[in-house]
């Protein structure tokens, strides 16, 4: 294969439980996620290698050069793996979509294409776990969307459980605009804690157990009151988030919250005339808003 075209699905989390800091830095976390219709697309082409081995072309200038980006990452993870490319090279084109650092896990998603791509070009066949087990090495939100659909991650979220589907609700997303920093925000947590403005993480065990509960029975009427994200209370754009939550709560939305690190909130609603509603309400305030809804998969191969 010379080529492949690729969709890379953004991801909220409609629960973080951020526990303790592990001894490598990382944190352990209980999360329930969930891919979203709104996607990067990609382009990969095979080449001879003559100038560079990677080579990533962008329409956003605030992804990450080559070296700097997931996606050379995932292609160098990939060739460590399988020895395969040999002096070939590869050119990848990347059509933005997912905002960048907004907690809605674009580089994640196009790391995952990137394996995809990978596999599909060389024509390798690697099973899903292969590629699973690639992918924790490049990113602790890569495995997920590689997998997509609903799930719970645990360890540092790089472990992945599939859960049964949720209904395929609107979403609607607002946001800063500005890139947040998921680094600057987990060390904003560790001392909020250590000084005791947030408390213990297993308060949101209860909540976690109900959320589950109601996926596995299929009564969704008690999912959406047990959403939460333990990491809101360390975003830098605090004032924001809640003027987003407020603003979807009364246009309409079942429920809203911050998705990852931030500063995104995703509000959840029922119909296509609803999900209008709130985001005309979103746009009076958020520099960016973007109506989507659940998707039932992760990264594909389209072409």
């Amino acid at each position: 294969m010379l080529g492949a075209k690729t969709v890379a699905r953004a991801k909220i989390n409609l629960f973080l439980q951020v526990k303790e800091r592990r001894d490598d830095g990382y944190h352990n976390i209980k999360s329930i996620m969930q891919t979203l219709e709104l996607s990067d697309e990609l382009y990969f082409r095979r080449t001879d290698g003559a100038s560079d081995k990677v080579v990533i072309r962008c329409n956003d200038a605030g992804v990450p050069p080559t070296g700097d980006n997931l996606v050379s990452r995932a292609i160098d993870a990939f060739e460590e793996h399988t020895r395969v490319m040999g002096v070939d090279g590869v050119d990848v084109t990347i059509n933005k979509r997912i905002p960048v650092g907004a907690g809605l896990g674009g580089g994640s998603a196009d790391a995952a294409a990137a394996l995809l791509a990978m596999n599909h070009i060389y024509e390798l066949d690697m099973p899903m776990k292969t590629l699973m087990d690639i992918s924790a090495r490049i990113g602790s939100d890569v495995p997920f969307c590689l997998s997509g659909g609903t799930a719970l991650a645990t360890g540092r979220g790089e472990l992945i459980q599939q859960l049964d589907s949720l209904p395929p609700l609107q979403v609607i997303l607002a946001s800063t605009g500005d890139e947040v920093s998921t680094g600057e925000v987990y060390k904003r947590f560790d001392a909020l804690v250590e000084q005791g403005r947030i408390g213990p993480s297993d308060e949101l065990d209860e909540p976690l157990d109900a959320l589950l509960r109601g996926i596995e029975k299929h009564e969704f009427d008690v999912i959406y009151p047990a959403l939460r994200n333990n990491l809101e209370s360390a975003t830098i754009a605090t004032d924001k988030v809640e003027e987003f939550k407020d603003s979807a709560i009364r246009a309409g939305a079942v429920t809203a919250m911050m998705t990852g690190s931030g500063s995104t909130v995703f509000a959840l609603v029922t119909g296509m005339e609803q999900a209008a509603q709130v985001a005309w309400e979103l746009e009076k305030a958020a520099p960016v808003t973007i109506i989507t809804s659940f998707a039932g998969k992760g990264a594909e191969i389209v072409a």
